[in-house]
């Protein structure tokens, strides 16, 4: 595999890939040339940190069942031979006969060509992802597999990571993955969990399958020590990865194994040319060539740069239409195309309606939280489905009468609200959990199990900063209410491949997607959404905006892939 500083991309075939936009016999006015892109190898960090990710013998299952670190396992975990797929029913699991790995529930081309799969952005197929081991009442993950193919796209404030925001450092989430419940260990066996990671790294042969598709064939005792003449320089480590595995201690192996998977994570990003301007979809194709501005213009916020893309949109007299003579999709079936459908989508939605009384302005307001270019604000907000999902369980209106307690009163009684860790590994996790019919304890609040939880405390200074940027004016109750049913803004781009939707997975197309909008914004100008987002106010969408909004989402979609 290759990639450009500019995300994973094939060496040859980088610049036009799937999208052969700008092959095209000369070049008129209304054409942008094609984007430079520069082709280069992969940094060696990013390949260790991909043979990490894909590694399948970091599992307690592993663990609990292995002979030989470097010996195949005679019965693999059942959570892998099969992939749950809510559209089609279960898939052959491309790690049966192993144990669970990161890319288990992250997928990428391991479905390519397979009707009702293709190609992911680091998504799986199904709501939830399953768990190795029950654990705590979970048989799945709390929430659907967030797509990671921009996770880590530079901007100018915090990362947050994970649907509520439990992680602000790659390196942290990859650590809490590789040691926790996703891998089949719990809460109190981190010390266990730890000690098995490090005599795997330490006694490697280097001859299992990532070892040979990202690791030269070399062990890991020997890409970390990083001396050896006969690396080769797609293995050879940067100084500050290197470590002596045979006098590093297993927490040190392990911290330095989650660096190396972020390293990984930081690549993981859709197509950009040189200056980051984004070039892969219909929708990116369409800016360029009508020369509409492709990012914010030095000193412009991403949101002022909305609002001026909107009155370049509606300044078009003439717009040049993307069609098949501009390229094709190698992974979709859909045209590659951007018409006047689209453009409507568009318009719809960056336009924000003033005091918006009802749905009928074709205003969606939608790029007030998914800010063009990148189609997200990389923050949190309640768009209504935990309500929805609540509420379809335990009656209408429940959870606007669901009792939420105080920063106090849940800290106190940590165990009954709160999620699982070490210090409480006891916790119900009943307010992180998806809704239950005749258990109306369960619901998923979201952002508000992390922010002023202790227990969690390496995001809290980050979550602050957009929770409270004003702590004189919000105190911690005023602030904590503000986070209940807040997730994780996704990114638009390639929206199609992380496909089913939201939080709970509970959408399994673009249309239920708007459709639910158009639905819950009516709720929130009725009053009747519990913490209403404020960008619902300049939301007026009806049903006949739907196959617009539809077209234009389609149009992010780009080829997405790792090859």
């Amino acid at each position: 595999m290759k990639r450009t500083k500019c995300g994973l991309v094939s060496r040859a075939a980088l610049i036009l890939s799937s999208v052969a936009i700008f092959a095209l016999a000369g070049c008129s006015s209304g054409q942008a040339p094609p984007p430079k892109v520069e082709a280069e190898g992969a940094p060696a960090d990013q390949n260790i940190g991909e043979r990490l990710f894909v590694e399948t013998r970091f599992a307690e299952y592993f663990a609990a069942n292995q002979t030989d670190v470097n010996a195949p396992l005679a019965t693999g975990d059942p959570v892998v031979a099969q992939v749950q797929n809510v559209y089609t029913g279960p898939m052959p699991g491309p790690f049966a006969g192993e144990s669970i790995n990161c890319r288990s529930c992250h997928f990428v081309v391991e479905f390519e060509g397979v009707p009702g799969a293709g190609n992911r952005t680091y998504a799986d197929f199904t709501t939830r992802s399953p768990l190795p081991l029950p654990m705590n009442g979970f048989t799945t993950t709390p929430r659907n597999a967030m797509q990671m193919v921009g996770s880590l796209q530079p901007r100018s404030g915090p990362a947050f990571l994970h649907f509520d925001g439990q992680f602000s450092d790659p390196a942290d989430l990859v650590k809490e993955t590789l040691t926790g419940r996703n891998f089949g260990w719990g809460p109190t066996q981190y010390q266990q969990a730890i000690a098995h990671i490090g005599d795997v790294i330490r006694n490697d042969n280097g001859m299992n399958t990532p070892a040979q598709e990202y690791g030269c064939n070399l062990s890991y005792a020997v890409i970390f020590l990083g001396t050896d003449p006969a690396i080769p320089p797609d293995c050879l480590l940067p100084a500050q990865y290197r470590l002596d595995v045979s006098t590093a201690t297993d927490e040190q192996i392990v911290d330095g194994i989650s660096q190396l998977i972020a390293q990984y994570m930081y690549g993981l990003l859709f197509k950009q040319d040189e200056n980051g301007n984004y070039y892969a979809s219909p929708y990116d194709v369409f800016v360029r060539i009508n020369h509409l501005p492709t990012q914010p213009a030095a000193g412009q916020t991403p949101q002022q740069y909305a609002k001026a893309l909107l009155q370049a949109v509606n300044a078009l007299s003439n717009p040049i239409w993307v069609t098949g003579s501009y390229g094709a999709f190698k992974y979709h079936a859909q045209p590659f195309a951007f018409g006047a459908t689209e453009l409507a989508g568009l318009k719809i939605f960056l336009t924000a309606a003033s005091g918006a009384a009802d749905g009928s302005l074709h205003a969606g307001n939608c790029a007030a939280c998914h800010v063009p270019p990148n189609f997200t604000d990389f923050s949190f907000h309640n768009n209504g489905a935990a309500q929805e999902e609540y509420d379809a369980a335990n009656g209408a209106g429940a959870f606007m009468a669901l009792s939420v307690p105080t920063q106090a009163v849940r800290m106190q009684n940590y165990n009954a609200y709160l999620p699982v860790t070490a210090n409480h590994p006891n916790a119900t996790e009943s307010f992180r959990h998806p809704a239950v019919p005749g258990s109306p304890q369960y619901a998923d609040l979201g952002l508000w199990n992390v922010y002023l939880n202790s227990d969690i405390p390496n995001p809290q200074t980050a979550l602050a900063s957009v929770v409270c940027p004003n702590p004189a004016n919000c105190g911690a109750d005023q602030g904590l209410a503000s986070t209940i049913a807040q997730f994780k803004t996704p990114m638009l781009r390639d929206l199609e491949d992380s496909a089913p939707y939201f939080h709970n997975g509970s959408k399994l197309t673009f249309n239920d997607v708007v459709q639910f909008y158009v639905n819950s914004s009516l709720l929130a100008r009725e009053g009747l959404l519990r913490n209403a987002p404020p960008e619902f106010g300049s939301m007026s969408i009806g049903t006949d905006d739907i196959s617009a909004l539809v077209a234009f989402l389609e149009s992010l979609t780009e080829d997405y892939d790792d090859t």
